[in-house]
């Protein structure tokens, strides 16, 4: 199956973090966030995996080419000038999904933890039995119409629109979870402007000229991880589930470790403090920890630290003497 990754954005919600990286690159649980983003494929067989940029396009590049994502094919889309949308970022690679059949299209800084392992195979199943120009995946959620517009479905599960105010004919509203199935019939519906987005322009318009589009709800825990807070608490909550019960958090954790993880991934107690921290992390057993801390291969945290709900990317050095809390160190 051909997938495609939508990575152009420019992390705005995430500064000053990504003026050094790009959003999928920044560290989450010692792999970069695209890693677990592309951790929700697993057991599906990519052809090409189509990957767009903008922002700092060679740190994409360098990314994605180290990645482990098993495809055959690793093409780029670079995006200059303009960052093109989802909907124009798509139809600028229209080429590569040619005679391909169906596709995934999805962020490449989502966080899924399924309940059902098998959960994606069985969307696409059912994508192609119903014949849908589209299939969005999505799950309830209480901030639906305050924190995030929803996507509105009729009672049976079929698109009628987008928003945080009721849609005419809809009785559902659900979140974006970050992935969808196409069929190729979509690329008949895009506009022809280079900037569009895919829902608003490209489903909506499929929608309005009599196809059906339809919502695939399913159970997981999904993680917001576009500002700071967010990401740290969501690490926090990661930590927490990978020290507790084999629940399918900690499964669907553990399997991306095991896939793009170049080094073991270690989970622990520390005094009053749960560490995560890569086994190439050199950590001062005499400096003082709290909350979380979650540290890349290569990290060194030095003497006399004190760190409390901290990320430490990829062959960052802590100083002695460090201290500081609710933070990303880069």
């Amino acid at each position: 199956m051909n997938v495609m990754v939508l990575a152009a954005g420019e992390g705005t919600r995430l500064r000053p973090y990504t003026t050094q990286l790009p959003k999928p690159a920044i560290p989450f649980l010692t792999l970069p966030l695209a890693a677990h983003a592309l951790g929700f494929l697993q057991g599906i067989k990519i052809n090409k995996l189509v990957v767009n940029t903008y922002h700092l396009p060679e740190k994409i590049h360098t990314l994605f080419n180290k990645i482990n994502h098993q495809a055959n094919e690793l093409i780029f889309s670079d995006e200059k000038g303009k960052i093109l949308d989802s909907g124009g970022g798509l139809n600028k690679v229209h080429s590569h999904f040619k005679d391909g059949g169906d596709f995934i299209l999805m962020n490449a800084d989502t966080v899924i933890l399924p309940k059902d392992s098998e959960i994606l195979k069985k969307a696409i199943s059912h994508h192609r039995s119903t014949g849908a120009v589209a299939t969005v995946l999505v799950m309830s959620h209480p901030g639906l119409g305050t924190q995030f517009g929803g996507i509105w479905a009729d009672g049976k599960n079929a698109i009628k629109g987008f928003g945080k105010g009721k849609v005419e004919g809809a009785e559902t509203a659900w979140h974006y979870i970050g992935v969808q199935i196409f069929s190729e019939k979509i690329f008949n519906y895009l506009p022809k402007q280079d900037v569009s987005h895919i829902f608003y322009d490209g489903v909506m318009a499929a929608v309005n000229s009599g196809e059906t589009a339809q919502v695939y709800p399913i159970e997981c825990t999904w993680f917001e991880t576009g500002n700071p807070t967010d990401l740290i608490e969501a690490s926090k909550y990661c930590v927490n589930a990978l020290l507790g019960d084999d629940g399918h958090e900690k499964q669907a954790l553990e399997k991306t470790f095991a896939q793009y993880s170049s080094s073991k991934v270690i989970t622990q107690k520390f005094n009053e403090a749960n560490l995560q921290f890569s086994s190439e992390a050199i950590i001062d057993n005499e400096s003082k920890f709290s909350g979380f801390v979650s540290a890349g291969p290569g990290a060194v945290i030095g003497k006399n630290c004190k760190l409390e709900n901290v990320i430490i990317g990829d062959g960052v050095h802590v100083a002695d003497g460090t201290t500081v809390n609710n933070t990303i160190l880069l």
